[in-house]
């Protein structure tokens, strides 16, 4: 068994600016670098972490680096770990998207798990290659506590295919806020979930976009 401690990324420029960043990398904006000294004074007091993973985005890696600089331990990067590729999306404003692609945004407002976004992928895709960073991660590190650093696309899609919730459901799963922290004990598929999407280390540096 593993205990995975998920970390999402901190508030970025992508999210104060409200674009689809997508796997475009975009930095932490200064309330997301401070999200990340909250969290890793959290992480560093409640649990003993025995190895880091994180996305290979620059807002999922600077989210873990204070934990990984206060331990003193590396953070492997994980290209499967990215947030879903947005296709044509990437790095516009969601109102921009909301005039140029009104009818597959729509679609994806309303059904989130069975949209593909155009030209990129499908949520189904995000969270088969979800699935399998984890349970890769799990085998390799059997008995520790491992913090990983990702997206909310993730997190949200682990939820359901860890749960057994249909896609045609997801949208009934929020994304959690950033720089929340989620504890789940994963044993060969199977999961017991401890927190989803902690937030109170973060009193009033919390923040979550709505798309809408």
């Amino acid at each position: 068994m593993v205990t995975f401690v998920i970390v999402r990324h901190g508030y970025s420029k992508g999210n104060k600016e409200k674009r689809f960043s997508g796997q475009m990398d975009v930095p932490l904006d200064e309330i997301g670098l401070s999200q990340a000294e909250a969290v890793a004074q959290y992480i560093t007091e409640n649990f003993k972490i025995d190895k880091i993973y994180s996305s290979d985005l620059s807002r999922a890696v600077d989210t873990v680096k204070p934990i990984a600089q206060k331990l003193g331990i590396p953070v492997n990067k994980v290209k499967e770990l990215r947030e879903a590729d947005v296709g044509e999306w990437q790095g516009l404003l969601i109102e921009t998207i909301k005039e140029q692609y009104a009818e597959s945004f729509e679609f994806y407002r309303q059904n989130p798990g069975l949209a593909r976004f155009d030209g990129g992928e499908s949520y189904k895709e995000l969270m088969d290659r979800s699935l399998v960073a984890f349970d890769k991660i799990a085998k390799e590190n059997d008995g520790k506590t491992i913090l990983v650093g990702t997206h909310g696309g993730v997190i949200r899609t682990l939820r359901a295919g860890w749960n057994n919730i249909p896609l045609e459901n997801l949208k009934e799963i929020p994304h959690v806020p950033n720089a929340s922290v989620t504890v789940v004990q994963y044993d060969k598929g199977k999961v017991n979930w401890l927190k989803i999407g902690c937030s109170d280390h973060l009193t009033e540096k919390t923040t979550e976009e709505a798309i809408k």
